[in-house]
């Protein structure tokens, strides 16, 4: 459920009557948007002490209550586990507070550009991606002691304030490869190589592998902060397949089930051809991660107003099944129980 949904249902006094439509249909677990265009879903005091505003996005207008406490206690209503997902992760646009706090908390590309390259923003994808999302995009710096810091404290926040089963983190914890080239990541780096810079291609292996290592050690430390706080709590993640994750977003995360910083996996695998999805599904490396931990799938169901049929996604959920995995997950509620289901 994205952070726009949980607001409007919650504004329309609509939201206990959502929560109980998914209990209905035996959907067990809801993932609500607490983390979304440099705002948050809840009042979040780390977010006001970095600068950032707690201002809803979508409504412009101050929070009225807490969004995230009143889904919380309909989700226990109705038995649902709740595990709040931390959309944008690493994304944050340029004109958020937050940025304009500390710009320092921005990696950059090897030209110092801050966001994608120009030359894909005339696509319609890119066009559609930039509409949706609000602007121009930029990447919080994982490699920075102060944004490191920042998300620990953003996510504890949560475990700690709030009945929730777990967190969960997506794609979005990751970082395009085509970053890592601003100072601070570039004078950690030459501490640790004798003074050498980085490679010049974004893409080389050891500059790779050693940016994916140094988000692998955020990701320890947002673990232990979630198990200190309340060892039951779920650690998730909902990234793309191991080897697409680790290639173009450094997201190691075949690394991170290994080291056992991840308790429950949900893939997406979006794809808009059925046999394509029969094919992910029977890759090894898929098959192998999900014998050492939970890992479900997850379908996209169509974008808002443009939802797959039912006929495909009850297809999609049976190539699942079929495939042997053990649950399924729906990005996201406005296109699969949302207002005109």
């Amino acid at each position: 459920m994205t952070h726009f949904s949980a607001s409007a249902l919650y504004h329309s006094t609509r939201l206990d009557n959502a929560i109980a439509d998914l209990a209905k249909a035996q959907v067990n677990t809801l993932y609500p948007a607490v983390w979304d265009h440099g705002h948050t879903l809840h009042t979040s005091a780390v977010l006001v002490k970095a600068g950032g505003s707690n201002r809803n996005p979508w409504l412009h207008t101050p929070l009225s209550g807490d969004i995230l406490a009143a889904t919380v206690k309909e989700a226990q209503r109705q038995h649902l586990r709740l595990i709040p997902w931390f959309e944008y992760g690493l994304m944050v646009p340029l004109d958020a507070q937050i940025v304009r706090q500390h710009p320092d908390w921005l990696t950059r590309q090897q030209n110092q550009a801050m966001t994608d390259d120009p030359q894909e923003s005339n696509s319609p994808l890119a066009q559609l991606s930039k509409a949706i999302k609000g602007g121009q995009q930029g990447w919080l710096n994982p490699f920075h002691p102060e944004v490191q810091q920042f998300l620990v404290n953003l996510i504890g926040e949560v475990v700690q304030n709030y009945a929730v089963d777990g967190i969960q983190l997506d794609d979005h914890f990751g970082l395009p490869i085509a970053y890592g080239y601003d100072p601070q990541t570039v004078a950690l780096y030459r501490s640790t190589h004798g003074g050498q810079s980085p490679p010049q291609n974004p893409a080389n292996a050891d500059w790779v592998k050693w940016r994916a290592d140094q988000l692998t050690a955020l990701m320890a430390k947002i673990h232990q902060r979630v198990k200190a706080i309340r060892p039951q709590a779920l650690v998730s993640l909902s990234p793309n397949t191991p080897d697409f994750a680790y290639r173009k977003y450094l997201q190691d995360w075949s690394r991170w089930v290994d080291l056992k910083l991840l308790d429950e996996v949900v893939v997406q695998i979006y794809r808009p051809e059925l046999d394509s999805l029969r094919s992910e599904l029977a890759k090894p490396t898929l098959k192998s991660l999900a014998q050492q931990v939970p890992l479900s799938i997850g379908l996209y169901t169509g974008p808002f107003g443009h939802s797959k049929s039912a006929e495909q996604i009850d297809q999609e959920v049976a190539i699942v099944r079929a495939s042997g995995y053990p649950g399924t997950a729906f990005f996201s509620w406005e296109s699969t129980f949302g207002l005109f289901h």
